[in-house]
């Protein structure tokens, strides 16, 4: 596929913009927002630029949509951190999990039976059938909502210096784990059988086919669906960084599963994305199609689609998060707003929903506003029972004491430790990320586990056991 050749520019460039846009991007540049606000205290506002370095986050692209338009676009950092070449509005980005939306509108596009049993449309490989499958097949429609019932771990991909495996392989890996129709779980894995669906009912490669049916019409001319990036396309990519700053070994990884996760884009190609889908008039899609993507099937999922929000007005999103590169895209239903951002570090999930939050701020939406919580002060007799290492899921939390502050570190929150917040004497939140902790005393006051809340309750054991606590 032949790109738009890039745009050459500094650390910091913009389309074109008027006073009123330059005055408001550089309020958000200066405003952005802690997810979490302590109730009462005064807002602590932070710098784009220090938080990227803080965060160990090289570059960052952002694409505004208003009034139905790309209001503004900018590009920020590095996309070789070793080179120091700029990221511009035309570097490549892995958009991650934001491939599932595109993947989704292509379907629909192509006018593909949703309610078929797959293993009617598959070749060579079938969907592994057995007790769940028997009464209700697995179809398009269940793969595209995540009610498929296909087990996930979740996508790590190879690196790009690995051999990578091909999708036949991926999917070997593919069982059906629950009845589909019945629940929603969402899965990259389900993607790929769908990837698979796609190339054995039309007999075409899977970025041709969604280059047929979205990249054309709608003109996003700098995107490709790729299990890894063409060489020739490499001068144009943004390299992946690690939590610490460390670069991804060969710059990224690779992805069989193109439609869950190999989307290659720019902010401002899926900012045309998200218009399209916002507009009910627009020729890309009829009412009927525009319907069936955003109306939710299970837990306020669409067909690719994140319909969740709790604002007034109807939002479509989706993140994604790949080895070295966290995205986001966000676009309101009827008002025409909207943004999306991408970013080549590990820790951009973080710095996306402080962006987010200033962003939102500066348009006036009820989303990504902080929540607010309440803070009790602290019973620091209390503080040296909690300080050690849990583990927790498939990482370790770590809990340090600096003088009258509790402190914790760990993958979800950033290369550096932050303050937990008492909200009760065992009951605490940080101001970095919208997540709790409860530590459980023992009947002799030890602590051995406790609760960490990021989405869902997450049970953790202690790890480092001492007869001092």
């Amino acid at each position: 596929m032949r790109l738009q050749p890039a745009l050459i520019g500094l650390c910091a460039v913009a389309l074109t913009l008027n006073a009123s846009a330059d005055e408001r991007i550089t309020r958000i540049e200066n405003g952005l927002r802690e997810p979490v606000a302590v109730r009462g205290a005064p807002a602590r506002t932070m710098r784009l630029s220090d938080r990227m370095r803080d965060l160990h986050v090289p570059g960052v692209s952002i694409a505004v949509i208003d009034h139905g338009r790309i209001a503004w676009t900018r590009a920020y950092g590095v996309a070789d951190a070793e080179t120091g070449r700029p990221v511009t509005p035309a570097t490549l980005f892995q958009a991650a999990s934001i491939s599932k939306p595109v993947a989704a509108v292509a379907v629909v596009k192509s006018r593909i039976d949703l309610d078929a049993d797959v293993n009617t449309r598959l070749r060579a490989w079938h969907v592994p059938e057995n007790a769940f499958t028997a009464q209700h097949p697995v179809t398009v429609r269940a793969l595209l909502s995540h009610t498929a019932g296909v087990s996930d771990g979740g996508l790590a991909g190879y690196p790009a210096t690995a051999a990578c495996p091909t999708l036949p392989q991926e999917l070997e890996k593919a069982a059906i784990t629950s009845e589909p129709g019945s629940r929603y779980a969402y899965s990259s894995l389900g993607y790929g059988v769908l990837q698979q669906v796609l190339a054995d009912t039309t007999g075409r490669s899977f970025d041709a086919l969604a280059r047929a049916t979205v990249f054309a019409p709608l003109g996003m001319r700098d995107s490709l669906f790729a299990a890894t990036l063409p060489a020739a396309l490499a001068p144009r990519a943004a390299k992946g960084y690690a939590m610490d700053g460390a670069p991804i070994s060969g710059g990224w990884h690779c992805y069989p599963e193109q439609a869950a996760a190999g989307l290659w884009t720019t902010a401002v190609d899926l900012a045309r994305f998200a218009i399209a889908l916002q507009q009910r008039s627009h020729a890309f899609l009829t009412r009927q199609q525009r319907d069936l993507l955003l109306t939710p099937v299970r837990n306020d999922y669409g067909l690719g689609f994140e319909l969740d929000h709790v604002g007034k007005e109807p939002a479509f999103h989706h993140s994604g998060s790949n080895a070295g590169y966290k995205a986001q895209l966000w676009a309101y239903t009827r008002t025409g707003q909207g943004a999306v951002i991408l970013t080549n570090g590990d820790n951009g999930s973080t710095l996306i929903a402080e962006l987010m939050a200033a962003i939102g701020a500066e348009y006036g939406w009820d989303d990504w506003r902080p929540i607010e919580r309440a803070a009790v002060p602290a019973n620091t007799a209390l503080f040296d029972h909690y300080t050690g290492s849990y583990a927790v899921s498939n990482v370790v939390l770590r809990v340090e004491r600096r003088g009258d502050r509790l402190m914790l570190a760990g993958p979800p929150l950033g290369p550096e430790p932050v303050e937990l917040i008492p909200a009760g004497d065992a009951d605490f939140f940080v101001r970095e990320k919208d997540v709790t902790l409860h530590f459980d005393a023992n009947a002799d006051g030890k602590v051995d586990t406790l609760t960490f809340v990021d989405g869902r309750p997450r049970p953790g054991r202690r790890i480092d056991p001492t007869v001092s606590r």
